[in-house]
């Protein structure tokens, strides 16, 4: 007879980063099929079906962000993130982030302002993995603040190299989410690391939050 195998340590990080594929998995086959239902494509359903179908479909979908953002913030731990530097346009780029938010974060009431002190600022970086970088320190601003809320985004020249700003405006979040906080925050953070950024200010009071950090030139 064979031994079984009891593992006496555990590498959570390595067990979620390996297997991303199995934790995803019942997730995009409830969404898949929730979906499917909610078009009728099993038979009519009735209005209130259709709201309990809906229900089910946008807390799935926010279960397999959460899952998504589990597996991100594995992978950056063990250093797993792919990362192919190349040069990018500071104002495209968040322009991108806006419309990205627009279709995507549209429950979270955040109106964007975007400052760019220079007709085209290059920006050497991932372009999708920084993107991702930058949002998810809006998600963070965002939760930390009372929706709706402003938040303002400005890149500016620094003598050692781009000085990104995201502000946000409005009164303090009575109670934050603190798994999106957390998540938000190590996902982003991370990022702007594995880019060679430094964080100058990380800060927030009843009125504003405040997130700045450099990039190297």
């Amino acid at each position: 007879m064979k031994k079984f195998e009891f593992p006496e340590q555990f590498d959570l990080a390595e067990f979620i980063s390996t297997e991303a594929h199995d934790l995803k998995s019942p997730f995009n086959r409830i969404l898949g099929f929730t979906k499917m239902l909610m078009k009728g494509m099993s038979g009519p359903i009735s209005d209130m079906q259709k709201d309990d179908l809906t229900t089910v479909y946008q807390n799935s979908t926010q279960a397999m962000s959460m899952m998504s953002n589990l597996v991100d913030m594995a992978r950056l731990s063990r250093g797993e993130k792919s990362f192919t530097p190349g040069e990018c346009e500071a104002n495209r780029l968040l322009n991108q982030i806006v419309a990205y938010w627009k279709q995507n974060k549209a429950d979270k009431q955040v109106e964007f302002e975007i400052q760019t002190f220079a007709p085209e600022i290059p920006v050497t970086a991932d372009e999708p993995l920084f993107r991702q970088g930058i949002l998810n320190l809006a998600l963070y601003l965002a939760e930390y603040t009372q929706l709706p809320a402003q938040i303002t985004i400005k890149v500016e020249q620094d003598p050692e190299g781009l000085l990104f700003s995201l502000e946000s405006h409005g009164k303090t979040n009575p109670i934050p989410v603190e798994i999106d906080l957390t998540m938000s925050s190590y996902i982003g953070m991370s990022i702007v690391k594995l880019h060679g950024g430094v964080f100058r200010v990380t800060q927030g009071d009843d009125e504003s939050g405040l997130i700045q950090f450099v990039l190297p030139k």
